[in-house]
């Protein structure tokens, strides 16, 4: 009790607009219970379609001590379980990917569907009532090709993220989608860190020359109304989403379009388009488009690939992050598109801002750390604290 009540007088007095106080990104009990009032209580991304095409393709999500098989079963239905036998609670899938018609664990072989019912129970006795020994099932939702999960006991509502994401990710026909790579790092640092740095672009002008040279206004010292109000035009005019939705009480998805520079026609090193365009996109002039949803998911989209990053904590000093590229099914590598020049952008990006989050969490652990105020283009930092802080006051 002596913990819960130290977090809600750090809690109680929280400043918004200040960064948080030391023990929020460096304390093991703070880390605890933000585990348990966000990450065991939201949907949280998981992966796409694209990386288990064929039904019996299952990739596993490590979520601290919970391992989730997600896995295609029949008629192209997603599931989700639990990484435990039924029996005596070994794991079942032991590789990050793979594919399995049916489930089997390594143990003592009882077998399960890829829904997750028991269809043998070897030497048990011929009563044993397996319909009630199934997989523990894990909430799953997809949209657009996107897959949430979520731990909690009881679905949350996932309808106002449903509503949000699908506009903007419908022409990218992301479950016809090809997954060219997925590439994991490790931080170390807090996991919030991460989420603040990719929610303000403060800092860009000094440490992303290569997305500042791709963006139109990403240094924050140009202008570029005029040039969005005329793109807004043409996108809407070939029917693509341009309405910002911003996380408001009771929502976690924001979603943006904004323009590349004049004459640059992708995410890339040299401002050349990268593959052919994705979906129903038709030229390579369909700006960018950013998502995110709290607590994990980071999307940003151009017309010929989507790039995903899946923010997941380790502990309150390490952080696992996931970056995944997407093109089109009908992209062939080789011909259509360079792996290496597709993912250098944001390898490139990635790694400038993985030293920035961990130069941050050192300069945190200082015995001098003390929480400073944001600057008025970090509003979207502070909206992202803000409900951190909410859902912890609402868990404890």
């Amino acid at each position: 009790m002596i913990y819960r009540e130290r977090i809600a007088s750090y809690v109680k007095s929280y400043k918004s607009g200040y960064s948080l106080e030391q023990p929020f990104y460096t304390e093991s009990d703070f880390f605890e219970a933000e585990w348990k009032s966000i990450f065991k209580t939201s949907w949280l991304y998981a992966g796409s379609i694209a990386q288990i095409p064929k039904a019996g393709d299952y990739f596993l999500y490590h979520l601290r001590h919970d391992s989730v098989i997600v896995i295609r079963g029949s008629q192209d239905k997603v599931h989700a379980h639990y990484n435990t036998c039924r029996h005596r609670g070994s794991a079942i899938c032991l590789e990050e990917s793979g594919h399995a018609t049916r489930l089997v664990c390594p143990y003592h072989l009882w077998v399960y569907d890829t829904d997750g019912a028991l269809l043998k129970a070897r030497m048990m006795p011929d009563d044993f009532p397996k319909e009630q020994f199934g997989l523990r099932p894990v909430h799953v939702r997809v949209v657009e090709g996107l897959i949430f999960i979520s731990l909690a006991s009881e679905a949350p509502d996932f309808s106002t993220i449903e509503r949000s994401l699908t506009p903007y990710l419908k022409p990218y026909h992301l479950p016809q989608a090809k997954l060219a790579a997925c590439k994991n790092y490790t931080l170390q640092a807090n996991w919030k860190l991460v989420a603040e740095n990719f929610r303000e672009c403060y800092h860009c002008g000094g440490a992303h020359p290569e997305y500042c040279n791709a963006v139109a206004g990403a240094n924050l010292i140009e202008n570029v109304d005029e040039l969005t109000a005329t793109k807004q035009k043409v996108w809407s005019e070939k029917g693509l989403e341009t309405k910002l939705v911003e996380v408001t009480e009771g929502t976690t998805t924001y979603a943006v379009r904004y323009p590349l520079r004049p004459g640059v026609e992708s995410y890339s090193v040299d401002g050349r388009k990268i593959s052919i365009p994705m979906g129903q996109h038709t030229d390579h002039d369909a700006g960018v488009v950013g998502l995110v949803n709290y607590p994990n998911f980071w999307m940003d989209a151009v017309s010929d690939y989507v790039w995903t990053m899946r923010v997941t904590p380790i502990d309150a000093a390490t952080t696992h992050v996931q970056f995944c590229w997407l093109v089109d099914g009908k992209a062939e590598e080789g011909k259509d598109f360079e792996l290496e020049r597709l993912t250098k952008f944001w390898e490139v990006t990635g790694e400038q801002d993985a030293r920035l989050c961990e130069n941050n969490y050192l300069g945190i652990k200082s015995s001098a750390y003390a929480p400073g105020p944001y600057a008025p283009v970090e509003d979207q930092v502070v909206n992202f604290v803000d409900w951190c802080v909410e859902k912890l006051k609402a868990g404890l």
